[in-house]
């Protein structure tokens, strides 16, 4: 019995050592004022919204602060937010943005809700004095599974405007009930809220309520959001219809039958689309789409995979970003069981999809999440791709506290003689003072039919077991073990590697500091230890061991400067090719290297990240370069760039190379409504460079006009035969879409 008490007190701990201020409910009413939006805090209705105080987080925690209040208050329609943000010094607010989403270092305001008290979601709405505006959306209590635990590309529709005055600036919002999805639970509608306001010519950051400094990731967790009861609310569904046209001209260049020329061929399309979203239930969303198109989705940056380990691409189209983080399943660092863009991209590009349905949110105590989407048949350069199906259950319930979750996830790819089926269980354990267990256990299926296929439990399996302590002070620290079978390959899924077992140990310490005439850091973290150990699945060799110390120093301008050494064990099984030039025969090497980095303060208008590092690499030397200068000229233009440079050198084999990734990228706005980027990469290894201009009218939230021009060039065109055409691709898109809601 004693024991058993032992154990539940350990699992309830989270909630009897919880703030102090989350153990009472603020009420905010309902009004009837009307709001004129125009960020001006004179109307009515702010004399009667109930107002929060803030306290500075940064750099002195705790610190009662007289300069921000928030007001909040609600209609039939609409939840009402205002900010009135003094500053001392009003000439020197930061306000250099008009670009939906974007950021320059600008002062900002942030107001976070989970509308139904979970704990584990918030929606983010975060304004600049400019009225350019940001959103965000938050999952799994802001704990990384695998994955970034928010969206920052995820869009939603809602209203903010501002104003700056001569006693520092005032913002105002509506946002449609509808988004929010309240739900009446026990007869009243209980959520939670938070926010936070910036003054960064001074990093000074201020927040309500007061959140803790020193856990990780604590301004955006749900479960440390103050507990507030709209009195009055009455929930309305979502529901909008989106529909676009799509007119696209291509251009690319194929070898002729005789492989002995390129010939240029055209082609036009003309289509049309319909997004649909409906709320089901306050908490349960259907979402439908049909001929679906991301051709107004940015390009990726080009990137030059110089290790093992694959490269994770974030997602970027709005329909996946949408409650993503439902679709976590944490299998180790980056690794998912499913990986959305698995779906209508290969090898870079993306290909049509025919249509499919989402299903996400609430279900009784499970959370639900079901996904099922049908790809065209379609061909990429000279690879014919099948129609495909791709489909995703996923059910999770909490345990033993509000951090707590099991799941379970089962994913299906399926085309014309190929199946790729996948089984999971997964679990976040929150076992108090900021220590989480987080586990999963998958299992993998595939061949031509059922029949056909082999199947061994361990070779076809893959387990990641963690144990961290997600703080920022003090010693924290993070232990893993990951174990992939030789078979484990989930069709929907991402590895950052396969076929190995895996163990690995951090350990960290951080220490914040409030006087700025007393010492130099406000905040400073050492790690000692930083250690991957892989084996191969039999145990016989081992792959891959690590270890890099580090030590960062962030100053209170907010400049920050890191040096490291790593030490590295490689045994290559197979030859490892990094170009043309460049490959790593296979056998064992040991290398070890140094660097150093420094990043400049986000609020600065021009900043000039720049990171080094030199050593032994393999069996030669690596001299690694990395920039990425960004200027904000003025509200309307800012210059972007980063360059990355490797000069690998293998003296013994008389080897040597420069690679080069060079990136320019110009960002413009003329107002909040009409924006546009020109980007220029390169990318050495490939000899191409890679172009594209986006034009964007936002008319307003879920109504755009898109003009998008894409097209690569052939940089070292002559040394082949036949010669390379001067592009491979070139396309022309103008998007126009419409959300009714």
């Amino acid at each position: 019995m004693r024991f058993h008490c032992a154990i539940l007190f350990f699992l309830i701990h989270p909630l009897l050592v919880a703030q102090e201020y989350l153990s009472n409910t603020e009420s905010i009413h309902k009004t009837d004022k009307k709001l004129a939006l125009d960020g001006f805090l004179n109307d009515p209705l702010w004399k009667e919204a109930k107002n929060f105080p803030f306290t500075e987080w940064q750099p002195d925690w705790g610190k009662p602060d007289s300069l921000t209040t928030l007001f909040i208050t609600f209609d039939d329609d609409y939840l009402y937010v205002g900010l009135d943000a003094k500053d001392p010094k009003p000439d020197k607010i930061i306000s250099r943005n008009l670009v939906r989403d974007g950021w320059y270092g600008d002062d900002y305001f942030a107001f976070q809700i989970d509308p139904n008290r979970t704990k584990k979601n918030a929606l983010i709405f975060s304004i600049y004095p400019s009225g350019s505006r940001y959103d965000d959306a938050i999952y799994n209590d802001n704990v990384p599974l695998g994955n970034s635990p928010s969206t920052p590309a995820y869009d939603m529709l809602w209203e903010g405007e501002t104003q700056i005055t001569n006693q520092g600036w005032q913002a105002e919002y509506r946002i449609p009930l509808s988004n929010l999805r309240f739900e009446i639970r026990n007869g009243e509608v209980l959520g939670g809220i938070s926010a936070h306001r910036t003054i960064n010519y001074d990093n000074k950051l201020m927040v309500y309520p007061k959140i803790p400094q020193n856990v990780t990731g604590a301004g955006g967790k749900p479960s440390l959001k103050k507990p507030v009861l709209f009195v009055g609310l009455q929930p309305k569904k979502d529901f909008q219809i989106t529909p676009y046209l799509l007119a696209s001209t291509q251009n690319e260049f194929k070898l002729n039958t005789t492989t002995t020329s390129y010939e240029k061929e055209g082609f036009e399309k003309f289509n049309v689309g319909l997004d649909v979203r409906y709320g089901i239930t306050p908490n349960l969303t259907l979402d439908l789409t049909l001929n679906t198109d991301f051709s107004q989705v940015e390009i990726d940056d080009q990137v030059v995979n110089l290790g093992r380990a694959s490269i994770f691409f974030p997602e970027r189209r709005k329909f996946f970003l949408q409650q993503s983080g439902l679709f976590d399943f944490d299998m180790g660092i980056l690794s998912q069981l499913f990986y959305s863009r698995t779906i209508g991209i290969n090898n870079g590009q993306l290909t049509p999809i025919l249509g499919g349905a989402k299903l996400t949110g609430e279900l009784g105590n499970w959370d639900l999440g079901f996904l099922s989407l049908q790809t065209e048949g379609t061909r990429i350069n000279d690879n014919v791709l099948p129609t495909e199906n791709f489909s995703v259950l996923r059910l999770r319930r909490k345990v033993f506290n509000d951090r707590s979750f099991i799941g379970f996830m089962a994913t299906n790819r399926i085309r014309e003689d190929y199946f790729n089926t996948a089984f999971g269980v997964d679990g976040v354990i929150d076992v108090g003072n900021e220590n989480f267990i987080i586990t999963s256990l998958a299992t993998t299926v595939e061949g031509e039919n059922s029949s056909s296929s082999g199947y061994n439990l361990i070779d076809n399996s893959r387990f990641a077991f963690q144990f961290a302590r997600r703080k920022q002070d003090g010693w924290f620290y993070r232990g893993a073990y990951e174990f992939s079978g030789d078979f484990f390959n989930p069709g929907m899924g991402f590895l950052l590697r396969e076929k190995h077992h895996n163990i690995y140990i951090g350990l960290n310490h951080g220490k914040f500091k409030k006087d700025r005439e007393q010492n130099t850091f406000q905040y400073r973290r050492w790690m000692p230890l930083n250690s991957d150990l892989y084996f191969t699945t039999n145990f016989s060799d081992v792959l891959t061991w690590y270890n890099r110390s580090q030590w960062t120093g962030r100053f209170f301008n907010s400049d920050e400067i890191s040096f490291f050494g790593q030490v590295q064990y490689e045994f290559l099984q197979d030859p490892l090719q990094f170009s043309n030039t460049i490959a790593i025969p296979q056998g064992n090497y040991f290398f070890t290297y140094i660097g150093a980095s420094y990043s400049s303060g986000f609020q600065r208008a021009l900043k000039i990240p720049i990171s080094v590092e030199y050593g032994s690499f393999f069996d030669g030397e690596n001299l690694q370069l990395s920039l990425s200068p960004e200027w904000n000229i003025n509200e309307h233009f800012t210059l972007e760039s980063s360059w990355q440079l490797n000069y690998l050198n293998f003296k013994n084999r008389n080897v040597s190379e420069w690679i080069n990734v060079p990136q320019l990228r110009i960002n413009w706005a003329y107002n909040l409504h009409l924006s546009g980027s020109v980007t220029g990469q390169y990318n050495s290894i490939q000899d191409q460079i890679f172009t594209s201009a986006r034009l964007r009218y936002n008319f307003r939230d879920g109504h755009n006009l898109y003009v998008v021009y894409n097209q690569d060039y052939n940089s070292d065109r002559f040394q082949f035969n036949p010669e390379l055409p001067r592009f491979n691709n070139q396309i022309v898109t103008l998007k126009y879409l419409y959300t009714f809601f």
